[in-house]
């Protein structure tokens, strides 16, 4: 029974770095996107802050929803190897960043947009943030549940 807890609480931990670095890329994304628009139009800096109460959890749904099977490969993956460090993370959240920028590259009206390295650049630099969220939540103790030492029956 010790071990189905364990596994259980090992999938929660993992489930909550997948929203952390979810709500990390999407806020990342949005401040960068509102920081261009208040240096181009001034007059938005007020508006901009209360904007992203509302905008960083929808653009963090539309996130998870895309990138949710490609973080599964590489959660597991990084469970299975126990993968520790922050900079594998990253470069994890860099591969599941530059899947999902290109979905939604897909899903615009813009036939070159997949092939923008501006936008695979800014997605890039969201899954690094996204992957050192995940590290900080679940990542630093990946694999440790393989190391569980059996009871010992007296």
């Amino acid at each position: 029974m010790s071990r189905l807890v364990t596994y259980f609480v090992r999938f929660v931990a993992i489930l909550a770095g997948f929203i952390a670095a979810c709500l990390a890329a999407s806020l990342f994304v949005n401040v960068l996107f509102a920081s261009t628009v208040v240096t181009v139009i001034p007059e938005f800096s007020e508006a901009a802050r209360p904007a992203l109460y509302v905008t960083v959890p929808f653009f963090a749904l539309i996130l998870a929803n895309i990138s949710f099977g490609v973080f599964m490969i590489v959660a597991v993956a990084a469970e299975l190897t126990s993968w520790r460090s922050w900079l594998a993370h990253a470069t994890g959240g860099a591969v599941v960043a530059l899947y999902t920028g290109w979905r939604l590259a897909e899903a615009t009206d813009r036939l070159d947009a997949a092939s923008d390295p501006g936008l695979m650049l800014f997605t890039l630099a969201a899954g690094l943030v996204g992957g050192i969220a995940y590290w900080a939540i679940a990542g630093r103790s990946a694999g440790n549940w393989r190391e569980v030492a059996p009871e010992s029956r007296a």
